[in-house]
């Protein structure tokens, strides 16, 4: 087997970031915050200069080329979210729906009848804007936003009929028709 496409490219490190190999741990520190990752066996990341190199041993054998690029993408992520970090937005749709931020959760007004708030992993800052329907979720950490984001969503999934929830914004929802209407 070969190397991962991907895993060949060299990943670019800005200034006022840095990237240290200690054993198998990699550490990646910026200025929005601090990641660590445990390499797997016959992993090898190089650090030179500006850039850093992922090498996979052939004694990975079939997933040589799948571990290499992994890796590679993990630092990649990595080194954007600590000097420039994610963000995703969610936006709520329905008469009466609205997020609201209660210290480090997030409350959904009109959704159920009674509050049921959703506490935010540390690493996730929120913000509201329009008329709080549109909540925007910033981390360092890609995996915890978009598991965060995930869940948000999952409390009160867009309805195919009525098209009211949850939804990602830009997310395009195809509305069902009802039974018994006619096209």
């Amino acid at each position: 087997m070969g190397l991962s496409r991907i895993g060949r490219r060299p990943v670019e490190i800005p200034k006022g970031v840095s990237v240290v190999v200690q054993g198998r741990t990699l550490k990646v520190k910026g200025p929005k915050g601090e990641m660590d990752l445990r390499m797997p066996e016959h992993v090898d990341v190089a650090v030179a200069g500006g850039t850093a190199r992922v090498g996979a041993s052939e004694a990975l054998g079939r997933r040589q080329g799948a571990y290499h690029g992994l890796v590679r993408a993990l630092l990649q992520n990595m080194v954007r979210g600590v000097s420039e970090g994610f963000e995703k937005k969610l936006q709520i749709v329905g008469v009466g729906y609205a997020f609201r931020l209660v210290g480090d959760a997030v409350g959904f007004k009109g959704v159920f009848t009674f509050d049921r708030p959703y506490r935010l992993p540390p690493q996730v800052k929120a913000e509201l804007a329009d008329k709080d329907t549109t909540l925007t979720l910033r981390s360092f950490d890609r995996d915890i936003l978009g598991r965060t984001a995930a869940d948000i969503r999952r409390i009160a999934p867009p309805d195919r009929y009525k098209g009211k929830g949850i939804r990602y914004a830009g997310e395009k929802l195809t509305l069902k028709a009802r039974k018994g209407t006619k096209q």
